[in-house]
C-alpha cells in the first residue's frame, strides 16, 4: 500500500511538472540570454587585441587576394580562427567596425545552434518535453562565462563545438549530400580552432561503425591533408614539448587531470584550494567514464556481433552518441595532457567548462535513449531533473557576481587603456603593450572601434590630472594598503563610505597619468544578492600595469558622493 501510494504521489508530481513543461525549459533558456545580454561588453580582452585588430587592420590594409586569404588563414598562437576571422570581416564590411558585444552575440549563435542539435536528437525519441529539461538547466548555467562572454573564446570553443556536433549529426544519417556537408563543416572547424581537428578522429568512427569504406577513404584522405595543412607554418611548439617530460615526471597527475576535466560540472567550492577544490569534479568523472564506457559498449556490441538494430531512427543516434564522445574524451585527453604544466587549476579553468556541460547533456540524453523499461527511464529522469537543478541554481550562486564583476573590470580597465595606452592585459613595457598600443591606436583612428561609456564617464574631467592637484587631498580619508612587488591590496575603513555605493574604483594617479582600478566589494554575495551596504572599497592595484612614477592612491565612488573622486595622503612609487 505504502509503495503504491509513494508511486501514485510521484506519478502526481511529474504529470504536474509535465503540463509546465514548455515554462520550465524556457526559464533557463531566458536567463542567459538576459545574462549574455546585461554582462556583454564591447571591450576586447588580451588576446582579442592580435586575433582582432591586428587582423583586421592587416587584412584592410592588404591589397591582393593572395595577403587577404593568407591574413585569414595564418594561426594565432596555436590556433587557426577563420570563423572569428571571418565574422570580423563580415562585420566590419557592414557596420565599418569591430564592436566586441556583437561578436560576443554571434558566439552565442553557435551555442544556440549546438543546443538546437541536442533538441533534435531528443525529439527522435518521442518522449514528453519534460524529460528535456535537465539538458536544459546544464547547458545554460554561467559555469562557463568566459565562453560566452569573451569573443575569442566564444568564436573558438563554441563555434568548434558546434561544427564538429554538426558534422558528426550529419555522418550519422544517410544520403550523399550529408556526407558531403560534414566534409564542408568538419574542414571550417578543422581551421577554427586547434580541437578541431578530432572531428576527422570522430567522423571517421562514425563512418567505420556505419561501414561505409568508400565514404571513409575519402575522409581520411581530406583529413590528412588538412592537418598536415594546419601545421606546415606554425611558428613554434608553444612549448609543448615540455607537456612530455611533465607527464613522464607525474603521470599520476596528468591520469587525475583527465578525471577532474570530465567532471569538472561538480565544481562546487571554486575557493578552497585545489585540492579539496577538484575532489568532486574527479569523483564525478570517475562515474562519467564507466557510464559512458557502458553505453559504448551497449550501443556498439551489437554493430560487431551482427546484430544491427532494425530502429534506425536509434542506430543514428548510436552514431551520434558515438562520435560526440569520441571527440569530447580526445579533447579531455589533450587538455589533461598539455595543460597541468600551467597548474592543476587550470582543469577548472571557465574557458573550458563547457566540454564537461556537454559530456554530461549528452550522457543523460543517452540514457533516454537506451534506457528500457519504463520505470528505469523514470528514474533516470528524476535524477537527471535533481542533479541538473542542482548545478544550475550553485553555478548561478557561484558565478553571477563573477560575471557581473568582469564587466565591471573590463570597463575600468578600458579607462586605463584609453586614457595611457595599457591596460587591457599586457604590461608597462613589454613588447605586447608596445603592439596593444599600435592596435588600438590605430582601430580608434580610423574609427573601426569606440570604448564604451561606463560607470566613470561623467567622471572623466575631474579624474584627469591636469583637474587634480595636492588641495584635492582628503585627509580624513584613510586607505589601508598591503603588499607591494606584484601588487597593493588597497582598502578604506568601515563605515567610512557614504551610501549606496553601487560601482567603486581605487584610482592611483602621478602628475602625467590616472588608472582606475575596479573594486570587488559590491560583488561579495551579501552586496550583490542581500543588497548590504558596502562597507569598504576593496581593489588590487596591479604594478606592472603603471609607468615609473610616484602616484597617489585615492577612490572613485558614486552615486551619492558630494566629492566622487577623493585622494588620500598614501602614494605608490614604481622605479
Amino acid at each position: 500500500m505504502l509503495s503504491s501510494a509513494v508511486s501514485s504521489t510521484r506519478y502526481t508530481l511529474l504529470n504536474g511538472l509535465s503540463r509546465l513543461a514548455p515554462v520550465l525549459v524556457a526559464v533557463p533558456i531566458i536567463c542567459y540570454v538576459v545574462l549574455v545580454l546585461t554582462y556583454a561588453v564591447n571591450v576586447p580582452w588580451v588576446d582579442d587585441m592580435d586575433a582582432f585588430f591586428s587582423f583586421i587592420l592587416g587584412y584592410s590594409d592588404a591589397t591582393t587576394l593572395a595577403e587577404k586569404i593568407d591574413w585569414l588563414l595564418r594561426p594565432n598562437n596555436e590556433h587557426r580562427i577563420l570563423t572569428a576571422k571571418l565574422t570580423t570581416v563580415l562585420m566590419q564590411a557592414l557596420t565599418g567596425q569591430v564592436n566586441f558585444r556583437w561578436l560576443i552575440f554571434v558566439a552565442f549563435g553557435f551555442l544556440l545552434g549546438t543546443f538546437a542539435l541536442f533538441y533534435r536528437v531528443f525529439r527522435s525519441m518521442n518522449l514528453p518535453l519534460l524529460a528535456f529539461l535537465p539538458v536544459c538547466l546544464i547547458f545554460w548555467q554561467p559555469q562557463y562565462y568566459l565562453t560566452s562572454l569573451w569573443a575569442l573564446t566564444g568564436l573558438q570553443h563554441g563555434v568548434a563545438v558546434f561544427l564538429i556536433l554538426l558534422a558528426i549529426y550529419l555522418l550519422s544519417g544517410e544520403g550523399q549530400y550529408r556526407f558531403m556537408g560534414a566534409l564542408a563543416v568538419q574542414m571550417l572547424a578543422s581551421l577554427s580552432m586547434s580541437n578541431g581537428l578530432f572531428g576527422w578522429v570522430a567522423g571517421a568512427l562514425v563512418l567505420v561503425l556505419a561501414q561505409h569504406w568508400k565514404r571513409l577513404t575519402l575522409w581520411v584522405g581530406i583529413g590528412i591533408a588538412t592537418i598536415i595543412f594546419y601545421f606546415h607554418d606554425f611558428p613554434n611548439a608553444q612549448g609543448n614539448d615540455s607537456s612530455v617530460a611533465f607527464f613522464l615526471q607525474s603521470p599520476h597527475i596528468v591520469v587525475a587531470a583527465f578525471f577532474t576535466f570530465v567532471g569538472a560540472l561538480l565544481d562546487f567550492v571554486p575557493v578552497n584550494d585545489i585540492v579539496r577544490r577538484s575532489i568532486m569534479p574527479t569523483l564525478f568523472g570517475l562515474v562519467l567514464v564507466p557510464a559512458v564506457l557502458w553505453f559504448l559498449w551497449r550501443m556498439n556490441w551489437p554493430l560487431w556481433s551482427r546484430q544491427r538494430s532494425f530502429d534506425m531512427t536509434q542506430q543514428r543516434r548510436r552514431y551520434f552518441f558515438t562520435g560526440s564522445y569520441a571527440f569530447l574524451f580526445i579533447n579531455a585527453f589533450i587538455v589533461a595532457f598539455l595543460r597541468p604544466r600551467f597548474g592543476y587549476e587550470v582543469m577548472l579553468v571557465s574557458n573550458y567548462m563547457i566540454y564537461p556541460a556537454l559530456l554530461t547533456s549528452l550522457v543523460y540524453l543517452n540514457g533516454l535513449s537506451e534506457l528500457r523499461p519504463q520505470h528505469s527511464l523514470n528514474r533516470w529522469m528524476r535524477i537527471g531533473l535533481v542533479l541538473s537543478f542542482v548545478v544550475w541554481v550553485v553555478s548561478y550562486g557561484l558565478h553571477w557576481p563573477q560575471v557581473a564583476q568582469r564587466r565591471h573590470m573590463l570597463l575600468t580597465f578600458s579607462y586605463n587603456q584609453k586614457h595611457n595606452d595599457i591596460g587591457l592585459g599586457p604590461q608597462w613595457g613589454s613588447a605586447f603593450a608596445t603592439m596593444v598600443r599600435r592596435v588600438m591606436r590605430d582601430a580608434v583612428g580610423r574609427n573601426m572601434y569606440h570604448y564604451p561609456d561606463g560607470y566613470f564617464t561623467p567622471y572623466e574631467a575631474a579624474l584627469s590630472p591636469s583637474a587634480s592637484t595636492l588641495a584635492s587631498i582628503d585627509p580624513t580619508l584613510d586607505l589601508r594598503m598591503t603588499g607591494g612587488g606584484y601588487s597593493y591590496i588597497v582598502e578604506t575603513g568601515l563605515d567610512a563610505l557614504p551610501q549606496p555605493v553601487t560601482n567603486a574604483a581605487v584610482v592611483v594617479q602621478s602628475a602625467q597619468r590616472t588608472y582606475l582600478f575596479p573594486s570587488e566589494s559590491g560583488f561579495r554575495p551579501s552586496a550583490f544578492y542581500l543588497g548590504r551596504p558596502v562597507k569598504t572599497i576593496w581593489a588590487e592595484v596591479i604594478n606592472p600595469v603603471l609607468a615609473p612614477g610616484t602616484y597617489k592612491v585615492g577612490i572613485l565612488t558614486l552615486p551619492g558622493s558630494i566629492k566622487p573622486v577623493r585622494f588620500s595622503n598614501r602614494q605608490i612609487t614604481i622605479p
